[in-house]
């Protein structure tokens, strides 16, 4: 026991502790909040995916290192963003005709839970209506269950993609993203509405969570920490609930909170030290709330292993930390390319967890990147460094000056990656001379 924790109340101390995993438990819920609270904000300043709830909002290009509302995003893509309530009745999700460019309009629940996806493989390419409803609503009448979707709760999060080619291309795929469409939201529910942003992180975030979780609900799936919120004597309801508990409680909340969070960050971070990093669990999170957590914190919005598969490269070769002040190179031989039957990219973040500024604003390289040299044995060599490569800038992946990590995104990735038979190539550090 440490002399801060000795000068504590037995109260703050027991609650300090019994509150730190709800901090795990809530942060998913809360950020997934949060990001609603911003896109659709009716006061807020216009922005790619930002409008009023309950319908689609696209980006007008490919995101880059300028567009902040999610962390880890692909530039891949065009994003169309939405958020819906389902009330009494169903919501109609309209796909329109597609004719072989990938798509994903991905659902998730207010708990970060990618519990659905409709894209290229259960949707036609005339196009089709799709009905939401609740878990716990009953069937409608005269719609086809092949094309109803059971919702855990009824906030739900859609954020769709849309493959873009090329400058050229973009275009088409707004005119494909404009046409998939929304039918039958309810209202914003109150705990966006009167989202509390105080500046102070703790108590905001004990706030919201009280004013949160009961109108959002624990799908069946998850954990339901709300029997550990009453034994703590935490009270639900509006955003004054937290002051009407007691100042010894409020310290301990706080003294959760910071050690929290402080957990997260620890695990967002690959503590192995291996190369690449990835789980075939992704987007389905049941009960593991660190994992949960931890994806919240660094790539909310992840879509399940099956539809994309996220490695992740914090290290080299040599187990030492991805650094601008090195230069690096990804090599795939021939005819091992990453395994993914849509297509595949490698994207370069800032250690801020969002693209990092480069005067070509390339952010990413992929199979669709144009003017790859290859290898005379049909072999891929990517430069990933902060200077301009002497060879051009042809499979220059720039870096930032400081710390970066990779994302390796292969979009419906086939089985020999997801039974772990793929080995992907490590990052090596080029040796100074």
């Amino acid at each position: 026991m440490n002399a801060h924790s000795q000068n504590q109340s037995p109260q703050t101390a027991v609650t300090a502790v019994m509150a730190k995993p709800l901090v795990l438990w809530g942060y998913p819920l809360l950020e997934v909040l949060r990001t609603c609270q911003v896109q659709s904000n009716p006061e807020a300043t216009p922005a790619f995916g930002r409008g009023p709830f309950g319908m689609f909002h696209g980006s007008d290009r490919p995101w880059t290192h300028e567009d902040r509302d999610i962390v880890t995003p692909s530039c891949d893509l065009l994003y169309y963003n939405a958020w819906i309530w389902i009330g009494a009745s169903p919501v109609r999700l309209h796909i329109p005709p597609n004719h072989g460019r990938y798509y994903v309009v991905q659902l998730m629940d207010a708990w970060s839970e990618n519990f659905h996806n409709v894209g290229l493989r259960n949707t036609p390419a005339e196009g089709a209506d799709w009905w939401l409803i609740h878990t716990e609503d009953p069937m409608p009448a005269g719609i086809d269950p092949a094309r109803v979707v059971r919702c855990p709760t009824r906030l739900v999060w859609l954020l769709g993609r849309a493959l873009v080619e090329d400058l050229s291309d973009e275009p088409k795929a707004r005119a494909f993203a404009d046409g998939v469409q929304l039918q039958g939201s309810g209202p914003r529910p109150s705990c966006v509405s009167q989202w509390r942003d105080s500046g102070h992180a703790a108590d905001d975030f004990f706030a919201n969570l009280l004013q949160a979780v009961d109108e959002i609900g624990v799908p069946s799936n998850a954990s339901d920490l709300r029997p550990l919120m009453r034994s703590l004597r935490l009270p639900p309801g509006g955003l004054d609930a937290l002051e009407r508990s007691s100042q010894r409680v409020r310290e301990g909340l706080r003294h959760a909170y910071s050690e929290g969070i402080h957990l997260i960050e620890q695990h967002i971070v690959n503590l192995t030290r291996k190369p690449w990093t990835w789980s075939p669990h992704l987007g389905i999170w049941g009960d593991n709330i660190l994992m949960r957590a931890t994806v919240a914190m660094k790539g909310l919005g992840a879509l399940a292993a099956t539809e994309t598969l996220y490695a992740q490269a914090d290290f080299d070769a040599d187990s030492e930390p991805l650094h601008g002040q090195h230069g690096y190179t990804l090599r795939f031989e021939g005819g091992h390319m990453p395994p993914a039957d849509a297509f595949w990219s490698v994207s370069l973040y800032g250690e801020d967890r969002y693209f990092a500024a480069n005067p070509m604003g390339r952010y990413a390289i992929g199979d669709r990147t144009k003017g790859l040299r290859l290898g005379q044995d049909n072999s891929l060599t990517l430069q990933i460094q902060h200077e301009r490569p002497a060879e051009g800038d042809a499979n220059w992946l720039p870096a930032p000056s400081g710390p970066f990590y990779l994302i390796l995104r292969m979009y419906q990735p086939r089985e020999e990656m997801l039974n772990g038979r793929y080995t992907l190539p490590p990052v090596q550090r080029v040796k100074e001379r």
